[in-house]
């Protein structure tokens, strides 16, 4: 018999972590994706914006990694500032050198990143074609951007065999971080959408998407370092409350372009439930009606069953 196939430790610590952090983003895919029967875009859309979350990690991390660097060049002294102050709060100092790493290093480059993607996908896909699509592709990257985040902390967490740590940091991470990349993912998806499909004056809406969770983004990270995480919270509330009116807003869901082209006038999509009032009516009113009720009865609900057996 042949050895059992043994992975490495690392390889196996890496396998768990990855594991560990896919939970909350299958919950949250289940809430706002998977559980909607009339789904606007296909899965492999949803998945390859899931995988391009994951990917923008990389240069994430290495750019604010080069930032902590440069700071510790330009100022050794304040390098503990850089991923938030000491508590106490004693000074003034104590609040704008870790605002100052947050808002222009870490909020600049994880929101810009997603911004620049976002913006370039939205504006040229050939199936984004409503509001709404644009919400679902940013919370996907932002859970794909929350996962592998979530699978480094983990990671790290499992390979010093801080277990009971590990336990306190999934529920936070599980709550805190994943919602907060799906309010900042959710919002700036949303308003590039509506940016991309207004053809007057479309900055209206593409500078608040970047500004707004950038903004957001970095009092969070601020009020976290500072260790205000109650208040971190409270900030995100009024991002998911809106995020979830967004959801049921009629006209987000309006179809504004068909392969990759503007319509010229846009429309609400076709409702399957009435594309099988119609056919029934059609058949009711047919010439059968009047020589064999009992066959065109018969036919009508043959008719309904197709249809909509055709649009699950």
């Amino acid at each position: 018999m042949s050895d059992p196939l043994v992975l490495p430790v690392g390889v196996s610590i890496a396998i768990v972590a990855f594991l560990l952090s896919l939970l909350p983003a299958g919950f949250f895919l289940w809430v706002w994706y998977l559980r909607n029967r009339d789904r606007s875009l296909p899965a492999g859309t949803i998945a390859q914006a899931f995988g391009i979350g994951m990917l923008i990690v990389w240069p994430a991390f290495l750019l604010e990694k080069k930032a902590h660097q440069l700071w510790q060049i330009v100022s050794p002294a304040t390098e503990q500032y850089y991923s938030g102050s000491v508590l106490p709060l004693i000074s003034l100092q104590d609040i704008v050198l870790p605002a100052l790493a947050t808002f222009l290093i870490v909020a600049l480059v994880e929101e810009g990143l997603r911004y620049g993607v976002l913006r370039y996908w939205i504006k040229r896909s050939k199936k984004i074609d409503q509001v709404f699509d644009g919400l679902l592709i940013g919370v996907a990257v932002g859970l794909g951007f929350a996962t592998l985040e979530n699978t480094l902390y983990f990671t790290n967490l499992l390979g010093d065999q801080q277990f009971d740590t590990l336990v306190f940091v999934f529920f936070l991470r599980f709550v805190i971080s994943t919602l907060a990349h799906i309010s900042f993912g959710g919002i700036m998806g949303t308003l590039i959408a509506r940016g991309v499909f207004h053809m007057f004056n479309p900055r209206q809406y593409l500078l608040p998407a970047f500004f707004i969770p950038w903004f957001l983004h970095g009092l969070f990270d601020l009020l976290l370092g500072t260790g205000q995480g109650l208040y971190a919270i409270m900030i995100l509330l009024p991002a998911l409350f809106t995020l979830i009116l967004w959801t049921m807003k009629r006209e987000f869901y309006i179809v504004h372009r068909k392969d990759g082209a503007f319509l010229a006038t846009s429309h609400m999509p076709e409702d399957p439930s009435m594309r099988a009032l119609e056919a029934a009516v059609k058949t009711e009113n047919s010439p059968w009606n009047k020589y064999a009720p009992w066959l065109n009865q018969n036919k009508s609900y043959r008719t309904i069953l197709n249809v909509i057996k055709s649009n699950r």
